[in-house]
């Protein structure tokens, strides 16, 4: 981020009189800059004749690693809106939206409000001897490469836009309205083709597809992460190549714009073919100026995609993933279970039940459909109705002490001493522990006995928990398995929440 903030510096000397000598143009007509293609197809759709639309990053151009230069940054600093997707795609927006706070710009975030997919299942991976969590996973930016979710960002866009130009509300509307039902169409035909392939599973090149995947039943096989720049081990691509031999996998999908060497070695030492899937980070000006769109590309890429799927997969049917065996899943061998302090949830904490209530957490549950579609996103959501239900909105915990506010805003708060821990073994194979707490004064008016489970069989800081508690007994507790409240720190945001929700 050094080099942004060099350049903002160098950027805000250098055009300091253009900024008024360019005030009668623009407004005459509105001057958005967007970051790289997705951003700037959307936005023009959106704003029609009511704005002149640049694009920043150029195709060809890396934008995972792209930064931007003086001459850029002093294009964005004189417009009237910047358009980008998130943080995780375009690294460097953090530090240039400093320099913007103080002026006239309209930074617009296409992913806002939008919860995304964890990087990886490495990136969000668990410490399996002392169930500590990891929260510094990397988040999947590549949302628009799904018909549906570019709906959203379309939308977000609009709304956004609309915003800041209240007087242009009724032709961005109506323009949004039209792309919109393209774009439902788009969608509408992904649902379609995949509704019955006979193939789930695509190897890419880097994990790109990881949204599209996801909302019409597919699976990404990728050969690389998140960036196309990182390459695979040995091991990697070994496993991979015997991936592909078991699953009757006849295309390795690959990017033009990118280096395409990894994917030629797989598709040659497993004698398959390579076929073209875009992730639309760059367009072409040649692509452009021949018609080329985001709908165009994203039906091309429907019918390379349809070249797997409509292929016999012989091992379709045994190809579901076991859910890996961590101790955050309910693993582990009974001598690793360790005492542990109260001090160990010390904090101020917030129920997520409101969140539930006011329909923040819609998203999570609608991630959760499509992750296991075993339930609907409604049955998810009356699930966790009951599981998080509890008229406790926060609560205080010290080292020794407990304080419940209840919706009432009335409170109780108690001393409490450690009763010892319980194993509980459940139908589905997994197990949890039961952390138990008892008030030290039988009079109290607070609960007498309360329980803390969160993932974790040993000392650890939790990150969020759920709690059992009540004044018949501990035993009496135990039993309960169906209404466990859930609360998350009192400084996170219910998107932040969300997406911790998400992330586990």
């Amino acid at each position: 981020m050094l080099l942004v903030s060099t350049l903002l510096l160098g950027a805000c000397a250098s055009n300091t009189t253009d900024k008024t000598d360019s005030t009668s143009s623009k407004e005459e007509s509105l001057e958005i800059v967007t970051t790289f293609y997705p951003m700037y197809d959307f936005t023009k759709n959106i704003v029609g004749d009511e704005a002149n639309v640049e694009l920043l990053i150029p195709a060809g151009t890396e934008a995972h690693d792209y930064e931007p230069s003086a001459k850029d940054i002093a294009n964005i600093q004189q417009a009237d809106a910047f358009v980008y997707n998130n943080e995780n795609m375009e690294m460097w927006v953090p530090s240039l939206e400093e320099s913007l706070k103080d002026g006239d710009v309209n930074v617009i975030k296409a992913t806002e409000g939008m919860l995304l997919l964890p990087g990886s299942e490495d990136d969000h991976d668990h410490d399996h001897g002392h169930g500590e969590e990891r929260h510094s996973h990397e988040l999947d930016p590549h949302v628009w490469i799904s018909p549906y979710r570019a709906i959203q960002e379309v939308e977000s866009i609009r709304d956004q836009l609309i915003a800041a130009y209240p007087d242009k509300k009724e032709a961005f509307t109506t323009n949004a309205e039209k792309y919109l039902t393209k774009l439902s169409t788009l969608d509408e035909s992904y649902q379609e083709a995949f509704e019955q392939a006979k193939q789930k599973s695509f190897v890419t090149q880097h994990a790109a597809f990881g949204y599209l995947a996801l909302d019409y039943g597919l699976t990404q096989v990728s050969i690389a992460g998140l960036s196309p720049d990182e390459e695979p081990s040995p091991a990697r691509l070994a496993e991979l190549k015997e991936f592909v031999d078991e699953h009757g996998v006849k295309y390795i999908y690959f990017e033009e714009n990118a280096n395409d060497a990894i994917a030629r070695t797989l598709a040659d030492e497993a004698k398959v073919d390579l076929e073209v899937l875009n992730p639309l980070e760059g367009l072409t000006k040649e692509a452009i100026d021949n018609g080329e769109d985001y709908v165009s590309v994203m039906e091309q890429n429907l019918v390379a995609l349809r070249k797997t799927t409509d292929t016999e997969n012989p091992k379709e049917e045994t190809a579901k993933a076991e859910k890996e065996k961590t101790v955050y899943n309910g693993y582990f061998e009974d001598n690793d279970v360790k005492d542990r302090p109260l001090s160990d949830w010390s904090g101020e904490w917030q129920s997520v039940y409101p969140l539930l209530e006011d329909g923040s957490l819609d998203q999570v549950f609608d991630y959760k459909a499509k992750l296991d579609p075993s339930q609907t996103k409604e049955e998810y959501k009356e699930y966790y109705t009951v599981g998080y239900q509890t008229d406790v909105k926060e609560i205080t915990i010290t080292d020794d002490t407990m304080e419940f506010i209840f919706d009432d805003n009335s409170s109780e708060k108690a001393t409490y001493r450690y009763a010892g821990k319980e194993i509980l073994n459940y139908k589905a194979g997994n197990r949890g522990v039961r952390f138990l707490f008892e008030a030290t004064d039988p009079d109290t008016k607070a609960f007498k006995y309360v329980q803390f489970s969160d993932h974790s069989i040993s000392p650890t800081k939790a990150a969020h928990f759920h709690i059992y508690f009540g004044n018949d007994s501990q035993e009496a507790l135990l039993e309960e398995v169906d209404n466990w409240p859930t609360y998350y720190r009192t400084d996170l945001s219910a998107t932040e929440i969300a997406q911790e929700m998400l992330a586990h």
